[in-house]
């Protein structure tokens, strides 16, 4: 199924690229389909593959991201019209579906030998060959050149904080000489060109041989200034155009100057607000909510808890189910801390990760060690550390109560199976939806609920389900991790509406609250008042 990819801003503005691919990788590195000369294009920025009767865009881990109609995407379906922007370019999707012509070049009337022509490419020729497209490569540059540049750092030149004309300033995508991309020139229209000085768009000043004079402006321009602009604004306008250098340079340091000192103030603020110490009351009673607060010793918990901190919860089921108590934790050594409940051991807190700071933890409480009707006392005992030691610290504390369906073992096991049959299905194709890590997590954890049912000895999948689970739960923390930083790199670049945007992306991988990710987004969300 052809598609088309038209450039819609830049110098070749309105030219045509079809292809009949399954998959096109655009990027910075001769072995891409598209080839752009530009640091801020990754060697490998962005991949467009058929996914189903559709076509989709795949981020490939760029430095500055894949934007579609203006919004950072990982991984996005693709509709007719679409705007796609890497970097300096802007493509417009579009779905071809009308068959390419013979193969015969058609050179509309009148045009003069060696003009521009629409060449148009069969089908065949097509499917045959791979293209290979070159855009924004520096006039005169060699092959040495261009080589330094496919493998230089990508720079960080993000799209969101670049002025609207900055685009056109470079060159725009180039054809290619083989048959596997077909280059139109638009029929009905000329090339768009960058406006002229006469435009309305603010006019530049022009070096002169004066580099410390401003540039002169003709009558008809500063005429066309005041006519198109309201008074004070004309005003500016000409007078940025006729200072000179050393006064532009000054004004841009002062407001450089004050924007630097308000962040400061803010960032003031902020601090001296943050050091209040706990508000409110120390939590100490469980729910299904977690308890955002921290228990333990060191410069960043809540509540300074040395040696234990202590929770009641209260226990009440009509039927069987499994309580598990979830948690994260950091500064933990091997042996270190004990879970209890009711005084009797059940479990001991992992030891730390690379991952721990954004990793969660769970661990199954046997019904035999709860009392029901009446207040259960869960303890997060250290062993080693005397009061005043090596710090260490829980928070995110909540617990789940799981009701356990009363089924025959044999009719346990079979719907045990099919759960686990659609998590291995969801966790083999984890990048074709966002949320299948999720999906294949939850298959996971409702057969091995399923199986914690089942009368003693349990079968191999009741282990084989809990283990996959664990893998699942991993990925996720993993993938909220990175979302997580890109939201933090947005914000601190000042791309608010990117970090909104990356902050709904979250929802897509953790549709429900039972992972403690979509938690951490909204509270994100609220901290930077997005």
């Amino acid at each position: 199924m052809p598609f088309q990819l038209t450039i819609s801003e830049g110098k070749d503005a309105g030219k045509e690229f079809v292809f009949d691919q399954d998959s096109v990788l655009i990027g910075r590195t001769s072995e891409c389909d598209v080839v752009l000369y530009d640091p801020g294009v990754s060697r490998k920025h962005c991949r467009l593959f058929l996914d189903g009767d559709a076509y989709s865009v795949e981020d490939q881990g760029s430095a500055n991201g894949t934007l579609l109609n203006g919004t950072a995407v990982q991984t996005q379906a693709l509709e007719d019209g679409d705007k796609l922007t890497l970097g300096p370019v802007t493509f417009v999707f579009a779905l071809m579906t009308d068959e390419p012509s013979t193969g015969e070049e058609e050179v509309p009337a009148g045009a003069e030998d060696g003009a521009n022509s629409t060449r148009i490419v069969s089908v065949d020729a097509l499917k045959r060959q791979r293209n290979k497209g070159v855009a924004l490569a520096p006039e005169g540059a060699d092959e040495e050149a261009l080589e330094e540049m496919r493998q230089g750092a990508t720079r960080n030149n993000l799209r969101a904080l670049r002025p609207a004309g900055q685009s056109g300033a470079r060159a725009a995508l180039a054809a290619s000489s083989e048959p596997a991309a077909i280059e139109k020139a638009p029929s009905s229209a000329p090339v768009p060109r960058r406006p002229p000085a006469t435009s309305s768009a603010p006019v530049r000043a022009r070096p002169s041989s004066n580099a410390g004079a401003g540039s002169g402006l003709s009558a008809a321009e500063r005429a066309r200034i005041r006519r198109e602009s309201p008074g004070l604004v004309a005003s500016a306008k000409l007078f940025w155009a006729d200072a000179s250098n050393m006064v532009r340079g000054g004004l841009v340091g002062g407001a450089v100057t004050v924007v630097l000192g308000l962040f400061g103030l803010l960032y003031w603020l902020v601090l001296s607000g943050a050091d209040t110490g706990p508000v409110g009351e120390e939590p100490s009673v469980l729910t299904q909510q977690p308890i955002r607060d921290s228990f333990g010793l060191g410069p960043d918990v809540t509540w300074a808890r040395a040696d234990m901190k202590i929770f009641e919860w209260e226990y009440t089921a009509a039927t069987k189910a499994v309580v598990i108590l979830h948690y994260q934790s950091q500064g933990i050594s091997k042996d270190e801390v004990m879970v209890s409940v009711n005084g009797v051991d059940v479990g001991k807190v992992p030891p730390d990760t690379l991952a721990s700071q954004d990793r969660s933890l769970e661990l199954m409480i046997p019904s035999q060690h709860l009392k029901k009707g009446e207040p259960n006392r869960i303890v997060f005992d250290n062993t080693k550390n005397p009061p005043g030691e090596d710090p260490w610290r829980i928070w995110n504390v909540w617990v789940e109560r799981a009701l356990l369906p009363d089924l025959l073992p044999e009719e346990l096991l079979r719907q045990a199976t099919e759960s686990y049959k659609r998590g291995r299905k969801n966790n083999d194709t984890p990048d074709i939806g966002a949320r299948n890590r999720y999906e294949a997590w939850k298959s996971f954890r409702e057969a091995w609920l399923m199986l914690e049912a089942h009368p003693e000895p349990k079968p191999d999948l009741y282990y084989e389900a809990q283990e996959r689970m664990k893998v699942a739960q991993q990925e996720l923390d993993r993938t909220c991790a990175k979302l997580l930083l890109e939201v933090e790199g947005y914000y601190n670049q000042g791309n608010y509406k990117a970090a909104s945007a990356t902050l709904d992306h979250v929802k897509q991988y953790f549709p429900e609250f039972d992972q403690p990710c979509a938690t951490r987004a909204e509270n994100k969300r609220g901290e930077y008042g997005l």
